[in-house]
Order: C-alpha cells, then sequence, then structure tokens
C-alpha cells in the first residue's frame, strides 16, 4: 500500500501530520477500510521514521514534490514521483 504525500514549503513530518489529520477526518464522516489501512500504515510511519534523515535526504519542503510512502517488509521507502 502506498501513501502520497505532498511536500509544498514543509518537509515531510509535516506533510505526513497533515495527511493523517485529513484521514481522521474523512473516517469521522464515513466507514472505509482502504482508508482505515492507510491511516494504520501512516501512524507507524509517524512512529518509527527518522525524519531528521528523511529531511537531510531532500525531503525538507525547500522544493514542491509528491513523495510516495510504502513499507517493505519492516522498513519504510520515500520516493519522490
Amino acid at each position: 500500500m502506498d501513501i502520497v504525500l505532498h511536500l509544498d514549503g514543509h518537509c515531510i513530518e509535516t506533510a505526513a501530520k497533515r495527511k493523517y489529520e485529513e484521514l481522521v477526518n474523512e473516517l469521522l464522516k464515513e466507514d472505509n477500510p482502504e482508508k482505515e489501512k492507510q491511516l494504520e500504515l501512516l501512524v507507524e510511519f509517524l512512529e518509527k521514521a527518522d525524519f531528521r534523515e528523511l529531511r537531510k535526504k531532500g525531503f525538507d519542503g525547500s522544493k514542491k514534490m509528491k513523495v510516495v510512502v510504502r513499507k517493505v517488509e519492516e522498513e519504510f521507502i520515500v520516493e519522490e514521483l
């Protein structure tokens, strides 16, 4: 499963937190198993990711980009789209 984040003047951690809020608000309105899975993955990413390292790798919001976050085995992969 993939989660797409938009970095537009803010770092990947802020983008992930905003996506979290968006998913929670959508799930409060209606049940959606797909979005529930995305939320679970996003919570784990927020808890385990090394955001300092990700910012060093260019996911610091200094340029506008879309990134995809996916989990492969026990590791999170972040790539620019």
